[in-house]
């Protein structure tokens, strides 16, 4: 065997172990990536029901119920409270429209937020209310996300019963 066939042989031997790590290190990378996914998904839904906790618990549960209705009608104290509940439960739809665009998480969980918000909080006129007075607190794609679910909303309907 000459010398040239011995280096013939080195480099692909040498290549093999290139093409072997590339693809070692594809497989890690796409692990990382799913538990990264699995991980944004756990956290942010562990914050919004630790919000849900608070902003639905026994002290602000009254309250929350009389600003979806209308804003109007708070005192400065309990406004300045409802303000600061639902500037809590869009950050964490602010969050989540993130975290989907950083390929974290999936449309679907948009499209989930999206239903909660339509069916759940947008037919209430406070709410509508309090978002035209607080969009600006927000990114510009939490603002058209909200504003797009609000012309989707019927606001005819009263699922919670409050109206």
């Amino acid at each position: 065997m000459t010398w040239d066939a011995i280096g013939a042989v080195a480099e692909l031997l040498g290549a093999a172990g290139v093409i072997a790590s590339l693809l070692y290190l594809a497989l890690q990378i796409r692990q990382n990536t799913r538990t990264e996914r699995a991980r944004a998904f756990q956290v942010l839904f562990s914050e919004y029901n630790g919000h849900n906790h608070v902003m639905f618990g026994k002290e602000n549960i009254d309250l929350v119920v009389s600003g979806m209705l209308t804003i109007d009608d708070l005192k400065a104290g309990d406004r300045l409270r409802f303000d600061h509940l639902m500037m809590g439960y869009i950050n964490a739809i602010e969050s989540t429209l993130f975290s989907k665009n950083a390929y974290l998480l999936g449309e679907e969980t948009m499209e989930n937020w999206g239903f909660v918000m339509r069916t759940r909080f947008l037919p209430y006129p406070g709410l509508r209310d309090w978002w035209s007075e607080a969009r600006q607190i927000f990114t510009p794609e939490t603002q058209a996300w909200v504003d797009a679910q609000i012309n989707l909303t019927d606001t005819s309907s009263d699922l919670l019963g409050i109206k």
